[in-house]
């Protein structure tokens, strides 16, 4: 080797002893006091071992601080670069609390600008993590960073659906960085450290805190209890996602049996449909070992979404949960359902809905909080869906969820019902009060109401039961069978292999126009 390389080579090693250092011992210190990881440690533990391989390792800080002094700032900030995942590329980025607390500065906010670009180029996922008090401020400059703060946001709206986008808050995000997570496919919180905050104002205690933006904002997808646990997380959603939409999820050997019956499945539903049940049960009973991954668990519990596999192939669920709300179909539901179904259709993930609802609810209160446009996003959503369709009717199929859990003529390739399941225009009890009230009212002089009530209930349910409806195959809401519900696993299984490799189109457009 030439001496004339020493001199170059002597300077790239102190900038990589720079980065190594961060912010100097004491910030990192502090940082494991605090319980979270370093920059550099997060993408370590993210990345298959010995995968990373960095990216703009030699930015600096270029402006002056407020001292007229310049500080230390590797990398300005942002550990970022190439790293296998599962034995698959992807860009991953850190922001270093370690240096200026994290603030994003000019020339860091540019590099990951830059990298999602790369990413959106390379066809390879995207995934952030957050600890950052905001954007740096410069006596000269003002904040810093803003121009290319625009890219950033921009790059990460144009390769949406395009790759799959996971972020994750590990620590403060505040200010203008606060919209990249929330653009993001799916946000993960640390729940100890992660706070979320865009700005003003705040008047809770709970105010950006990770049970806030899950139960309240709806923000937040997935909870972990420390950085190592939400970095797994992150790692588990990769294996549902495919690289990008162009290509499809791996199909992994699974090791349960696809035609498993489960007599369990008789027994989850209550008798009288007027007590409730947990649909976890039957998800739990259907799903490859049990295993189901869900996603905003604390938000609008009455609809669950979540991933998981059928003999290996994975699948999205979106199931109404009677036991939260009966199951109604209320706005932040609507909304909840509404992104999982464009998360699934972007990257050809199969959806399988499980359908027990009474549908939206009526009144004042509801109309007010807009149910009707949060619905038709719902019902716009599903019939822009090209991925492969099942739904399973359970029980109650009522007004317009019948549309929207795609129990209709709204294009799922193959519809089940159980022998339970009920088609009605709204509640057969509401039905019963609406047709019948002078008989009702008669009854009620004559001390024989709930005998009169109940003969004229059951004569409806038997009219709007599947097993009446579905004598005519066209003509009224209907399945394509009805099933024993042991079987249900095996014909979703089955449905899934037939439709894997379907095509539908919609038609040609410059894009669609979703309601407000």
């Amino acid at each position: 080797m030439g001496k004339w390389m020493n001199g170059y080579l002597e300077k790239l090693e102190t900038n990589r002893r720079e980065n190594l250092d961060a912010g100097g011992k004491d910030r990192i210190e502090r940082q494991h006091q605090l319980g979270k990881l370093t920059a550099r440690e997060r993408i370590e533990l993210l990345a298959d071992p010995g995968s990373f391989e960095e990216i703009g390792s030699v930015v600096r800080e270029f402006r002056m601080g407020l001292t007229g002094e310049a500080k230390p700032s590797p990398g300005d900030g942002v550990v970022m670069g190439m790293v296998n995942i599962h034995g698959q590329p992807a860009m991953a980025y850190a922001l270093d609390f370690t240096v200026m607390s994290g603030a994003i500065g000019d020339q860091g906010v540019w590099k990951i600008a830059e990298l999602v670009q790369m990413a959106g180029q390379e066809r390879i996922p995207i995934i952030g993590m957050f600890d950052s008090a905001g954007s740096r401020i410069s006596f000269k400059n003002g904040y810093v960073g803003l121009n290319g703060l625009g890219r950033l946001l921009r790059n990460y709206c144009l390769y949406s659906g395009v790759i799959p986008q996971i972020a994750m808050v590990l620590g403060p995000c505040t200010g203008p960085i606060a919209q990249v997570p929330v653009l993001s496919d799916f946000l993960i919180f640390n729940q100890n450290t992660g706070f979320l905050w865009l700005g003003g104002e705040i008047n809770s205690d709970d105010a950006g805190s990770a049970d806030f933006h899950m139960e309240k904002s709806g923000q937040c997808d997935l909870l972990a209890e420390s950085d190592e646990e939400a970095i797994q997380l992150a790692r588990r959603l990769l294996t549902f996602t495919p690289p990008n939409c162009w290509e499809k999820p791996a199909i992994i050997e699974s090791t349960d049996d696809p035609d498993r019956q489960e007599e369990a499945l008789l027994d989850v539903m209550p008798d009288d449909p007027k007590f409730t049940y947990d649909i976890h049960e039957i998800i739990d009973l259907i799903v490859d070992n049990g295993e189901f991954f869900e996603l905003k668990a604390d938000f609008a519990p009455n609809m669950v979404v979540g991933l998981a596999r059928f003999d290996g192939i994975p699948a999205g669920i979106a199931a109404s949960n009677p036991d939260e709300l009966s199951g109604i179909m209320e706005p932040d539901s609507s909304d909840k359902y509404d992104r999982f179904l464009m998360y699934l259709d972007a990257f050809n993930i199969p959806l399988v809905n499980l359908s027990d609802t009474p549908a939206f609810p009526p009144g004042d209160k509801w109309e007010r909080m807009g149910v009707i446009r949060h619905g038709a996003k719902n019902l716009h959503g599903y019939s822009h869906l090209t991925n492969p369709k099942v739904t399973i009717v359970l029980r109650r199929s009522y007004g317009g969820s019948n549309i929207v859990m795609g129990c209709s003529k709204m294009g799922p390739d193959f519809i089940y019902g159980w022998p339970s399941a009920e088609f009605a225009p709204t509640g057969p009890e509401s039905i019963v009060q609406a047709v019948f009230h002078k008989e009702l009212a008669k009854a009620k002089d004559e001390g024989n109401y709930e005998d009169v009530y109940n003969f004229f209930l059951s004569i409806l349910k038997e009219h709007f039961s599947v097993m009446t409806m579905g004598k005519s195959f066209t003509t009224y809401y209907t399945v394509h069978e009805v099933i024993d519900p042991r079987e249900t696993r095996s014909r979703i299984v089955k449905a899934l292999r037939a439709s894997w490799n379907k095509h539908e189109e919609v038609p040609a457009k410059r894009r669609f126009i979703k309601p407000a």
